[in-house]
């Protein structure tokens, strides 16, 4: 719901400059009305629109906050009025803020979370919905910082996983350009000087120095403005749709992206069950936190088809995008009656399946990347110094 800043006198003539999320400007003025205020004037707010996502350490910390308080007593809008002192995030705290004020006016705290669909994550929202019908909102909060623990584990992995790889190779490159700028025109020069022909290895390396010299700027001005159009292009709803598929893609990195997805597909998907939420609704909330929209959009068209009467693992065996684990699993968890305990289960064998592959990955990756370094620096080096083994014949030619 849209933000409004709005200024009113109570009965007392007392001034009240305060924000508040409502649907219409027209039904703030009526609920303001209601509530014996003279409304001076409302106007849309842009806070909250372009808030930004917080750390994922940092949610989960107010989740665990939020849920303590609760449990020891403290009305909710004390809460978030805590909460909000205590956050050392700019952001999230005017966001607390403002869901204090929602909830104030008698907004709930789902609807009120709901509000900033940008900062908090689909699973938190739905969690605290079910736990607001249910009764029980401590218990949902719970499981919600347990699954974005674990999503943040996951995410962490994956992370370290891919950090040696990127280092070696971003290490290597710039080693490289380093010589290929600053060291090979001194050789050159020694070979200009010798007045000797160069071997076509040596040739090829002095072309790419002088290409470099030469339109070094314009290439890093292309780069620059591929990788800018690169990181807007994943932001929007197609692109990053298409470097999702191309991520499942990747030679032995794309099962370890599937298996993060699934990971936190099952253990979202369980929490949610177990909150109560309908089955429909649990895949679509599960769909948008797994982490890949490409598994998203799986699930969300398999929610589609379970409203029409099927059942889940014959929904999902329409595609093959899902590991065959999660569907034979599932479609036992349906047979016996207990699925979110299944989930459970594949969610734990999945979470250890990341660390595993992870690990074996790093086995396979570190070597690859050992030789790939050695044959660039090996065809440097052998470039560069192969016509100075060759220096007598220089100099005889020379003279």
């Amino acid at each position: 719901m849209p933000l409004y800043n709005y200024r009113a006198r109570d009965a007392q003539g007392q001034l009240i400059d305060d924000t508040l999320s409502y649907e219409t400007e027209l039904g703030l003025r009526e609920f303001l009305r209601g509530r014996n205020l003279f409304v001076i004037d409302i106007r849309e707010s842009r806070k909250g629109r372009n808030t930004r996502a917080v750390r994922a350490s940092d949610l989960i910390v107010t989740v665990r906050q939020l849920r303590t308080m609760l449990n020891a007593g403290m009305p909710l809008v004390q809460g978030m009025d805590a909460l909000a002192q205590q956050t050392m995030d700019p952001n999230l705290q005017e966001v607390l803020k403002q869901i204090s004020r929602s909830v104030r006016h008698g907004a709930s705290l789902g609807d009120a979370f709901g509000d900033h669909p940008g900062v908090f994550p689909p699973l938190l929202i739905a969690l605290i919905r079910s736990g607001e019908m249910g009764g029980r909102l401590p218990d949902t909060l719970q499981e919600a910082a347990r699954q974005l623990e674990q999503q943040l584990e996951v995410r962490q992995k994956l992370l370290n996983a891919l950090a040696y790889p990127v280092f070696t190779l971003v290490a290597t490159l710039v080693t490289v350009l380093f010589m290929l700028i600053f060291v090979v025109p001194v050789f050159k020069q020694i070979y200009k000087d010798l007045k000797a022909p160069l071997p076509a290895v040596t040739q090829l390396l002095v072309d790419i120095a002088n290409l470099l010299l030469s339109y070094g700027w314009l290439m890093a001005i292309g780069c620059l403005a591929l990788g800018i159009w690169c990181a807007r292009y994943s932001r929007t709803p197609a692109g990053r749709r298409r470097f999702d598929r191309w991520k499942l893609r990747i030679p032995l990195l794309g099962v370890l992206f599937l298996k993060s997805a699934s990971a936190n597909l099952t253990g979202s998907l369980a929490g949610l069950l177990e909150s109560g939420l309908p089955l429909s609704k649990a895949l679509i909330a599960a769909g948008d936190v797994c982490g890949n929209t490409a598994v998203g959009d799986v699930v969300k068209e398999a929610a589609a088809r379970v409203m029409t009467g099927r059942t889940l693992s014959d929904a999902l065996s329409e595609t093959d995008t899902l590991p065959l684990l999660v569907v034979k699993m599932i479609a036992v968890g349906e047979q016996v009656g207990t699925l979110p305990h299944v989930l459970r289960e594949v969610n734990s064998s999945f979470v250890m399946d990341v660390d595993y592959t992870m690990k074996r990955l790093l086995g396979l990756i570190e070597p690859i990347m050992v030789l790939f370094v050695a044959m660039i620096v090996g065809f440097v080096l052998v470039a560069l110094y192969y016509p100075i083994f060759n220096l007598g014949n220089a100099f005889l030619g020379g003279g």
